[in-house]
Formats: structure tokens, sequence, C-alpha cells
């Protein structure tokens, strides 16, 4: 997780945005929570299909580490250079691709998603219905959906 200030990361994309694409970036910086397995993300506001140029802002993942922030930054800054000379583009197109091997940037983001995780429930009558779920349930709502026994959690798997 990184420990740097808002200052900081504002300084930090200003400076590799000067070194690797000679351009300011004169835009905000800011870091978001709510972000989970990307590592950033360059936002251009939009009012119907016109973009906003001077509202376009970058969102940063707190939980990246220091070494992979200046990455992840470049990533982000390579979007923006393309945004400027090609417009509006996608994470596969060729050109996007070749500019971060340019500037050595990571094309996917470091964090993952977190593990996912079931739960098993089975039924207490005889036939002993069983359900897999995402998500745990109230055992005291939540009947089999069959023959209306309770239900009793069997298992908990967790994959990668």
């Amino acid at each position: 997780m990184t420990q740097i200030s808002k200052l900081e990361l504002k300084a930090l994309v200003e400076r590799l945005s000067l070194m690797y694409f000679g351009k300011n970036f004169n835009h905000d910086v800011f870091f978001n929570g709510h972000l989970r397995s990307t590592g950033g993300r360059m936002v251009f506001p939009k009012i119907g299909s016109r973009i906003l140029k001077q509202k376009v802002f970058m969102e940063i993942n707190p939980k990246l580490s220091d070494e992979d922030l200046p990455g992840i930054i470049k990533h982000e800054l390579a979007h923006y250079d393309i945004f400027l000379t090609k417009g509006i583009h996608r994470e596969n197109d060729r050109d996007f691709q070749n500019l971060l091997k340019q500037i050595d940037a990571p094309r996917y983001s470091p964090l993952h998603s977190q593990a996912k995780s079931f739960y098993i429930y089975r039924c207490t009558a005889a036939h002993h219905h069983e359900y897999s779920r995402h998500r745990k349930i109230n055992l005291r709502k939540m009947r089999c959906g069959i023959d209306g026994a309770t239900l009793k959690l069997v298992a908990e798997k967790h994959l990668k």
C-alpha cells in the first residue's frame, strides 16, 4: 500500500509526464479506494457525445505498492497521450500496446481481484439437496427450495 500524499502523487505524475511524453499533465490526480483489481484509470467526462477535455482526471488505486506506482502512472499517461493524438481508443489497439513497450509500462495491473470463495449448503431433509452460493445466506430465513427443509453450511471453499 502506497504511503504518499496527494500532492506527492500529483508531483510524481507531472514528473513522469514530462520525462516520458514531454507534456505537462495539468489535470487532477486522486486516490480512489473503490478501485479493486485495476491499478488506475483515466476518466474522460462527457456531456452527450462530447468529451470535456478540461475536466479529465486520473484515479489511482491506493493499494498499489511504491514499486508498482510509477508503472501504473505511465500506463494511465499513455492513455492520455493516445487520447490527445488519436482520440478515444481501446486497450488492445496496436499503437497503445507499442507505446506501452516504448515507455516500459505494464500492460496489466499488478493487483488481482480477491480470491473467489463459495459456500456449500445442504438440505437437512432426507434428500440432502445441495446449493452452492458465492455469498453467505441467512440460515434462519432461507429454506430448501425443493422441500422447504432447513439448510446447514457444509463447506466453505476458496479458489484463486
